[in-house]
């Protein structure tokens, strides 16, 4: 029974964790660190669990069962926020304390509050409660597997909160029943309280507590510095979130048990590991097979780091202190790359710190086998060992090399991602552009040269999807695009025109106005509104004005702006604009195919849709693309001449396969996934 209400409360409080982000979606946006903020309040609530569980537990004994009791205040699960883009961390903070604080203290106290109350009764008098720790993290990782490919998928906001919030009462229940057993060990534990009093355990040194707190904290920056590479790459929702979260956790399961540690060829290699992570990083091969092989390095890393933290531990008089050092060292990460990083680093350098300081602290901590290795290995081992040594560190070499000649002019980190800008020769080395980078997704460039400086490159060239759409809305015009980028749209403003950006990132405008003039030279009336575009839509920032063309270009990376994809948000859309304008999205992506689900999400509006078609070869070269995209409209006569110009319209025969519409309350991912999904 103990063992399964440690199982059930670690499932309720990880499966809490995913299911916030998505709450947090339509107010906050997909923005990578949003997801980041969340994993630094979570490990800063399981911080305050420990210290209760620390100072508390044994006094309050069965008055635990009433503060578990405290949280239904907060049942079922539900946010209600007002986004500030002027301080996105204090506000998404605060939607977190007022609306998930509760629950998730109450829930991160069950296995610390049960090893201790396991450590002093009979029924574990010959038993190490170390162990409940790995069955806690295993409900942790079936939690966040189940999200990511049964719960989200299957099921929409509103019946994952209230499924959740039944489940946390049979959770008290169980607590209650677990205490009821325990407590018919009062005689025992009776016994040996005088025996324990006369045992006092010898006072604890820094040089105890240091190790205990780096080998959580180190982890933990590196859990955050992946999640921040991967959201960048893959996107920031469920499906990504939990890969290196569930990771992170599977490497408590591997070592937090009996016998457990870092297994012998891990403590021989750990070198390899961090070089081979080293080598990954600064390739940044943004494909699947390479981001499987940094997922299966970060899990070994980390289980070289958790074994060894569980070869540290202590006796068990001291374990409420040993676990909260651990959470005190993985909040400090957390806050580290949430907090700090985005202020102090102008790129995602905690990945190579983290890793420079791994090399330090398993240096420190290092196993005699790793001393013992080379003397006792045979001559062709040790030189294998050398080869393999130098093909990982020569990649590191040849990208120092070539990053010394790369042009970049300029490089920026805030809240919401990565900014480069780069200047880039062509192929013929007759011309260059400038080309705004954000994480590693061109996100708009321009001709150096003043004569070109207002011809339209990448997805929006003259000829191009983009320019045949905006051909069949003469002006004057009035044009919407959320995402502003390098503001390279704003070319097909004429005079007369008003163009309107929506732009969630305040910095981004900075950027796009010192470093590329489209928005300086642009010949029509231009407004830039602050904020999330669909909710700056929705609550009609500027006025109630309603748009001929509608241009959705909100793409950070390969994420997907799942908030501004749904039914809702259509919605907002039409109602912005005129009978028989359009709306454009762009949907260029190396990992998620969407013609299916806005085909189906349109179809529920009454919306006829064309798509773009995309040969195996595309016809243009750099700095020109195609792109993905997809034109909606309430007349199918307005997209006739894009299928007459051989648009493919939606419908029968358009080769694309059925899903289910998106909502707010249900997305799924895995549907559009170009590798789950086919």
């Amino acid at each position: 029974m103990l063992i399964f209400t440690v199982f059930l409360g670690a499932v309720l409080l990880f499966s809490m964790e995913p299911l916030v982000g998505r709450l947090l979606t339509p107010y906050f946006g997909g923005a990578a660190h949003v997801w980041l903020i969340c994993l630094m309040f979570f490990q800063a609530m399981l911080l305050l669990g420990y210290l209760y569980a620390h100072l508390l537990v044994r006094k309050l004994g069965a008055w635990h069962l009433l503060f578990l009791t405290v949280p239904l205040i907060s049942l079922p699960l539900r946010i209600g926020a007002i986004a500030n883009p002027g301080t996105p961390v204090l506000a998404v903070l605060v939607t977190l304390v007022v609306h998930v604080a509760l629950p998730f203290v109450a829930l991160s106290t069950t296995a610390v509050v049960a090893q201790a109350w396991i450590a002093n009764s009979q029924v574990g008098r010959n038993r190490e409660p170390y162990p409940l720790y790995a069955a806690s993290n295993a409900g942790s990782l079936l939690a966040l597997l189940g999200y990511a490919f049964l719960i989200e998928p299957l099921s929409g906001l509103r019946l994952q909160s209230l499924v959740w919030s039944g489940a946390y009462i049979v959770y008290v229940l169980f607590v209650l029943l677990t205490w009821l057993k325990i407590r018919s060990d009062k005689e025992y534990r009776e016994s040996t309280k005088t025996t324990s009093e006369t045992v006092t355990p010898k006072p604890l040194t820094h040089t105890v507590y240091l190790p205990w707190i780096l080998l959580s904290a180190l982890p933990s920056v590196f859990l955050m510095a992946t999640t921040n590479y991967l959201t960048l790459e893959v996107g920031s929702f469920p499906f990504v979130w939990v890969i290196p979260l569930a990771l992170y956790l599977g490497s408590f399961i591997v070592t937090f048990r009996t016998h457990g540690g870092v297994p012998k060829f891990l403590k021989l290699f750990w070198p390899e590991l961090l070089i081979a992570a080293f080598a990954l990083y600064l390739l940044g091969l943004a494909m699947w097979p390479v981001l499987l092989v940094q997922l299966s390095v970060f899990f070994a890393i980390c289980i070289v780091a958790h074994g060894t933290l569980y070869e540290l531990r202590p006796p068990v008089s001291l374990l409420t202190r040993f676990y909260l050092s651990s959470a005190f060292g993985g909040w400090i990460g957390g806050a580290f790359v949430s907090l700090v990083a985005p202020h102090v680093f102008r790129g995602l350098f905690e990945y190579p710190l983290a890793l420079i300081l791994f090399a330090a602290l398993f240096w420190w901590q290092r196993d005699k086998a790793f001393t013992n290795f080379w003397p006792d290995a045979s001559r062709f081992v040790a030189w294998s060992r050398m080869l393999v040594i130098g093909i990982l560190v020569f990649p590191i070499l040849g990208w120092v090399t070539a990053s010394v000649n790369k042009s970049t002019k300029f490089r920026y980190r805030n809240f919401y991602g990565i900014y480069r800008i780069v200047d880039q020769s062509l192929e013929n080395n007759s011309m260059a552009v400038r080309q705004l980078v954000h994480g590693s997704t061109l996100h708009g460039s321009q001709f150096l040269d003043p004569s070109l400086r207002l011809e339209p490159t990448s997805y929006y060239y003259q000829g191009g999807p983009v320019s045949e759409v905006y051909k069949l809305v003469p002006s004057p015009r009035r044009m919407a695009v959320i995402g502003l980028g390098s503001g390279t749209i704003s070319t097909y403003a004429r005079k007369g025109d008003l163009l309107v950006y929506y732009e969630i990132d305040p910095d981004n405008e900075k950027i796009a106005r010192e470093w590329f003039t489209y928005l300086k030279e642009c010949k029509g009336s231009l407004r830039l509104i602050e904020g999330d575009g669909r909710l700056s839509m929705q609550a009609r920032k500027g006025d109630n004005m309603k748009y001929d063309v509608l241009t959705i270009d909100a793409f950070t990376g390969d994420g997907i702006p799942t908030h501004l994809l749904t039914r809702e948000a259509m919605s907002v859309y039409l109602d912005r604009l005129v009978e028989k304008g359009i709306i454009l999205f762009h949907i260029s992506n190396r990992y998620y195919d969407l013609r299916p689900v806005l085909k189906s999400t349109a179809s529920t509006l009454g919306l006829f849709g064309a798509m773009n078609n995309l040969g195996k070869k595309s016809k243009v070269k750099a700095p020109y693309d195609d792109g993905q995209w997809v034109a909606l409209a309430l007349d199918p006569a307005r997209l006739r001449p894009l299928i007459d110009g051989g648009w493919t319209a939606l419908g029968k025969g358009d080769g694309l396969k059925d899903m289910a519409p998106w909502t707010d309350d249900y997305i799924n991912v895995l549907g559009v996934c170009r590798v789950i999904g086919k």
